[in-house]
């Protein structure tokens, strides 16, 4: 793992985790909640890159919030307070002036050691790793023969991984077996999210969910949701079967880590300004796609 950039200062509080793009703080006199800052940083490969994301983490947090307090209706999430409402849990001081744009404060959770991974269609490393090169399938699940790179699946596929720095896959009826009530929790998100999304122009062709149980043992649904980070964004009418389309997310940027790095060792990298701006571009868009305002827009309405 690369050395992390500077974590965001927040006076008063103590980072108490550094993740690869979210850093977390506990906050004095409120033991069951958290402060969850999303940083402009990104990583790809499990590598944390040098260059930084303009307006990332305002975008991540834009969207985590959209899904968790607009859509995701029935769903318990770990969501509290966002927006300039952040301020009533956090000691008085001063703060970054866009904390409340890129920050929220969440319900403390203890979190299963599982990414809870659905995919629509033939695409990402289940394609590059396995299908393409005819590897046998890591989740212990059969595929139909002769599928070809985003040609759907008959049925929505459980492609779980453990929390490791290499994310190992996991035996698919195993894992939904032993956590079966997160499974179909996190399984219903991922529906939801994509019925809305399609009626939007866009198909959302995998997806990533954490959960965990808060401190009265109740199911809930934490870290980011639905997000360029954590999903795999497409228009609908960009599909074309056998083709790679234009994403819209952070696959934009491991296609460009894997340019850039040609086999070579994975080390993290400097990119390229034009990267960057396209990299803002595509986060931009499908904030305006899915929120149906722009980012600045939707922080004017929900987040001021």
């Amino acid at each position: 793992m690369s050395s992390f950039t500077p974590v965001p200062t927040v006076p008063g509080l103590q980072c108490v985790h550094q993740g690869k793009v979210r850093d977390t703080y506990s906050i004095p006199g409120h033991h069951e909640h958290l402060l969850v800052v999303a940083t402009d940083r990104v990583s790809t490969h499990n590598k944390v890159h040098l260059t930084q994301i303009p307006g990332k983490g305002q975008a991540l947090t834009a969207l985590t919030v959209y899904w968790m307090a607009e859509i995701l209706q029935g769903i318990k999430t770990h969501l509290v307070a966002y927006g300039r409402s952040i301020y009533r849990f956090l000691p008085d001081g001063t703060y970054p002036a866009d904390l409340h744009l890129r920050a929220v404060i969440v319900r403390r959770l203890t979190m299963f050691p599982v990414e809870f991974i659905f995919r629509s269609r033939m695409a990402g490393s289940l394609w590059k790793d396995y299908y393409s090169k005819s590897l046998p399938e890591p989740y212990g699940l059969e595929l139909p023969v002769g599928l070809e790179l985003m040609a759907p699946f008959a049925d929505t596929m459980f492609t779980p991984t453990d929390k490791s720095e290499t994310d190992d896959p996991l035996d698919a009826i195993t894992t939904a077996t032993h956590y079966s009530d997160a499974f179909f929790l996190a399984l219903q998100a991922y529906e939801m999210g994509r019925e809305f999304a399609f009626a939007h122009g866009i198909e959302i062709i995998d997806g990533k969910f954490e959960l965990g149980t808060d401190s009265l043992g109740n199911l809930v649904l934490g870290d980011e949701c639905l997000t360029p980070d954590s999903c795999r964004f497409v228009r609908s009418d960009d599909i074309v079967i056998g083709q790679e389309p234009s994403w819209l997310d952070k696959q934009y940027l491991r296609e460009a880590a894997e340019i850039i790095w040609a086999g070579g060792p994975k080390t993290p990298l400097e990119f390229a300004p034009a990267t960057i701006t396209e990299t803002v571009s595509r986060y931009e868009r499908i904030v305006l796609a899915l929120v149906g305002r722009s980012l600045i827009e939707f922080q004017a309405d929900a987040l001021s």
